[in-house]
């Protein structure tokens, strides 16, 4: 079975927290809700929020508020499996 892993960093204080899912869009639209909500937080200029995965990213990195990991593949073997790989990525 394949998973895939996404990270959202914020740059300020350096939180890092880490999305699994079944499939890139499922990783990706867990992203997008938190990259929102971060914006929604932090957005004292009245930025316009995107919608899309990739100019929300962009929004991130071009404000300096966080990074976005692209969701990577692994296989998943066991439960240990993928504990150990997501550790690896924090």
């Amino acid at each position: 079975m394949k998973v895939y892993t996404g990270q959202f960093r914020t740059i300020g204080d350096n939180d890092t927290e880490v999305v699994v899912g079944t499939t890139i869009e499922c990783v990706e639209q867990q992203l997008v809700v938190m990259m929102t909500d971060y914006i929604e937080w932090i957005n004292d200029h009245d930025v316009k929020v995107p919608e899309t995965f990739d100019d929300l990213q962009q929004l991130g990195w071009d404000n300096e508020w966080y990074d976005v990991q692209d969701p990577t593949p692994t296989d998943l073997l066991t439960d240990k499996h993928v504990l150990t790989y997501v550790m690896g990525e924090i």
